[in-house]
């Protein structure tokens, strides 16, 4: 899907959750009520949009650690379905957690990532998840309004996780799971990770070092996915706008990161995607 389609289609469901009435906790649907198999306990519509909130739809998880905010989408929300989605048949035989995920089944598989304030020591704001429900890809941002819904963040980070047999990530194992492990030691929350770990930067790595520059994600997203970004916020600017959002408050500035972080999970899938399909994908 073009990027510019992309990000009307987001626009869309901003102004679609702008102009609804506001829900109360107890009219709130189930999150997952079209489909999904896996539900978020305690998440319901916040009684009034303010923040993030009046941009993006989604609610509140509650748990003994606080609350945080959830924007729940389904992707075909997002992006126009094709008909390979959720169907992977086929793996190289040297890609052993790819092959005993197709095996196991994608609906087993939970896709992350992360936006954090940038140091190892820092803090996670928003964590990204998707995870296929047999029709349709659910997609959740977990999202940290201030410094201290870090702990509320990771609980249900860590309750989402539960009953998933992978964890699907890129750059994972050198980055997002250490770095969660820590924070939630730092913040005393009971966090376990998926017990198998497939990290496509080290599949995407096998298959095209040598035809590519580099196997960044935004480079296998333009050569391999044959997506182009345009107007995304540089990795490097997101630490700052998630700042100043706690300094001053201004939510609008705040929705871009979540554009990057949606795509970033959604460009892991189309990566996977590719590793099963023949070889040579990639355009130089």
């Amino acid at each position: 899907m073009a990027e510019s389609t992309l990000r009307q289609r987001l626009g869309e469901l901003t102004r679609e959750r702008r102009s609804r009435p506001r829900e109360s906790a107890a009219d709130a649907p189930p999150p997952e009520a079209e489909g999904g198999s896996r539900s978020t306990p305690f998440m319901a519509a916040t009684s009034e949009a303010v923040g993030v909130e009046a941009f993006l739809p989604g609610g509140e998880w509650h748990g003994p650690q606080g609350s945080v905010f959830v924007h729940e989408c389904l992707r075909s929300q997002v992006e126009r379905r094709p008909g390979s989605w959720g169907r992977l048949d086929w793996a190289p035989p040297r890609e052993r957690e790819l092959t005993a995920l197709i095996g196991a089944g994608l609906e087993h598989a939970l896709f992350l990532d992360l936006e954090t304030c940038g140091l190892a020591s820092s803090t996670v704001f928003l964590a990204g998840t998707m995870h296929w429900n047999g029709t349709d890809f659910v997609l959740r941002q977990y999202f940290a309004r201030h410094y201290g819904e870090e702990a509320a963040l990771l609980a249900a980070l860590g309750q989402a996780i539960r009953g998933f047999e992978f964890l699907v990530t890129f750059n994972g194992k050198s980055y997002d799971a250490p770095f969660l492990r820590g924070r939630a030691l730092v913040n005393r929350v009971e966090l376990r990770l998926p017990p198998r770990h497939l990290d496509l930067l080290h599949a995407a790595r096998r298959r095209w070092r040598r035809e590519l520059p580099d196997c960044r994600l935004q480079t296998l997203e333009l050569h391999v996915c044959r997506r182009r970004r345009a107007g995304d916020v540089p990795g490097e600017e997101v630490p700052g706008l998630y700042h100043d959002f706690v300094r001053h408050g201004d939510a609008y500035r705040l929705v871009p990161v979540f554009h990057h972080n949606l795509l970033d999970v959604l460009t892991m899938a189309e990566i996977m995607r590719a590793l099963c399909g023949p070889e040579p994908v990639a355009d130089r």
